[in-house]
């Protein structure tokens, strides 16, 4: 039965109909968005942006974007912040950024995972959808830049601060070891940070230059040891909640192997076990989260 008033789709209607899906995803990548920083500050804290802030004691607490695996990204990306800040080493602590866009490594999501957005999405991408990636060496790549900037955005409003006081020019003035200083004038952090957050970061930001007594590239006690050492710090097997379950994964053995069967009858006799995963599939190369070893078994 012919139906009367409608016609295919022809090929110039797909063209144009494809177009415009393409400019609806063009149009979303575009789309200008502003995030702020989230970072939590805890009474009296002072924030400067989304990396650091200044308690009123002087203590500078940086934000850490990226997974300490041992390859010092607790100590090194902190250098670079207290180097263009001008921050006491003794003075400084890290913290685990919270989850934000701002943090996001979209260098690493461009090496990690090669070929799945075009280059010129792949930013807006991992911004976006808060993509904190930390791996393919891109650590000090992607977040040196935003650090300088940081540290040195964070030391231009603390020198107006103390500029202001003194009544001399900002520029004139320069921070060491934790203090703002313009001759024998000199005041600490903690004194000028509520004040100097209400100043803001000058379109021209300068940088640190020179070789002088730098933090940047200097062997420096690593942050995230005495704590490590002590046992204060906190990882995820340390995290207890009410009524909370443990899951285990069986592994197959070495080398390449199916999953054969799951004997869930004999998981649930392991004591204190309460379920296992019934949605594996015999022949599936994934791993059954399961709660004893014989649960499960494997061929070739």
């Amino acid at each position: 039965m012919e139906r009367k008033g409608l016609r295919g789709i022809d090929r110039r209607t797909l063209l144009i109909g494809g177009g415009a899906g393409i400019g609806l995803v063009v149009a979303w990548a575009v789309w200008p968005r502003t995030y702020l920083p989230n970072l939590p500050l805890a009474e009296g804290e002072t924030g400067f942006g989304a990396y650091l802030k200044i308690a009123p004691d002087g203590q500078v607490t940086i934000a850490v974007p990226q997974c300490e695996y041992g390859q010092g990204v607790f100590t090194t990306l902190p250098q670079v912040v207290a180097d263009e800040l001008g921050a006491d080493w003794r003075r400084v602590g890290i913290e685990a950024a919270p989850l934000s866009p701002l943090y996001a490594n979209a260098l690493a999501a461009g090496e990690l995972f090669p070929g799945v957005l075009p280059e010129r999405l792949r930013e807006t991408h991992a911004v976006r959808n808060a993509l904190m990636l930390t791996g393919a060496s891109t650590s000090m790549r992607n977040f040196e830049a935003p650090l300088r900037e940081a540290g040195a955005a964070a030391r231009a409003m603390l020198c107006q601060a103390a500029a202001a006081r003194w009544g001399v020019d900002w520029r004139a003035c320069g921070t060491a070891d934790g203090f703002v200083v313009n001759g024998k004038q000199r005041l600490g952090f903690g004194e000028l940070a509520a004040e100097a957050a209400d100043y803001d970061v000058p379109p021209d930001l300068p940088l640190r230059e020179g070789d002088g007594e730098r933090l940047l590239g200097e062997p420096a006690p690593r942050l995230d040891a005495p704590g490590k050492v002590n046992g204060s710090a906190s990882f995820a097997a340390d995290i207890r909640l009410p009524d909370m379950v443990f899951a285990a994964i069986r592994q197959g053995p070495v080398g390449t192997v199916k999953l054969a069967a799951l004997d869930e009858a004999a998981a649930q006799t392991v004591p204190r076990g309460c379920c296992t995963s019934s949605r594996m599939s015999a022949g599936s190369r994934r791993s059954p989260i399961t709660a004893g070893r014989r649960s499960a078994r494997w061929t070739r």
